[in-house]
């Protein structure tokens, strides 16, 4: 069964439909939520609200982007509100290890120094690396996500990029005289 059929047979109550959807997305969630809340309990609870949210909103969707943009759509809404009402400063999200945003990293070697470059990135910079990169959404469906144009995302993108690079090279200490 296709994630469109899915969300249809979850329209109408069917409780095994939505197992089936969390199946799908639960890990995907939780790490995107755990990357915008960076707190175990609330990206738990953040994404057990998601998938109480697509049960809910399941006959509102109309099929108009990918059912994984309106997924990560709704993490982020409850995400957002999550933060809200706890006052907590905004941050977001990081890549898994697995997942490369340039070339000149050997992830292999190099896995801390990405980690602690992507943190340093503003919390914008951070969420589109990760929706680009670990989530591979198009940027269409990245600037839907984030309600923001199309540009801003590819912009938003290379920035980080150019950010991480000099970030990487500051941490493995290329950009010191001699080295």
């Amino acid at each position: 069964m296709d994630e469109i059929s899915l969300i249809q047979e979850i329209a109408k109550g069917d409780e095994e439909a939505l197992k089936k959807l969390i199946r799908l997305y639960k890990n995907r969630v939780f790490l995107y939520t755990y990357g915008i809340l960076r707190d175990y309990e609330d990206s738990e609870e953040a994404t057990a609200e998601v998938f109480f949210q697509v049960w809910r909103s399941a006959k509102k969707f109309k099929g108009r982007s990918r059912v994984s943009t309106w997924i990560f759509g709704i993490a982020r809404n409850v995400c957002m509100n999550l933060l809200r009402k706890r006052k907590r400063r905004f941050q977001t999200l990081e890549i898994m290890e697995r997942d490369a945003v340039y070339e000149e990293v050997d992830l292999d070697e190099n896995i801390e120094i990405l980690r602690q470059a992507i943190d340093q990135l503003p919390p914008a910079h951070r969420e589109v690396i990760h929706l680009a990169f670990y989530e591979e959404l198009p940027y269409s469906e990245i600037a839907q996500i984030l309600k923001v144009p199309e540009n801003t995302v590819k912009t938003r993108v290379f920035y980080a990029k150019k950010k991480l690079r000099e970030i990487v090279k500051r941490l493995k200490g290329e950009d010191k005289e001699g080295s």
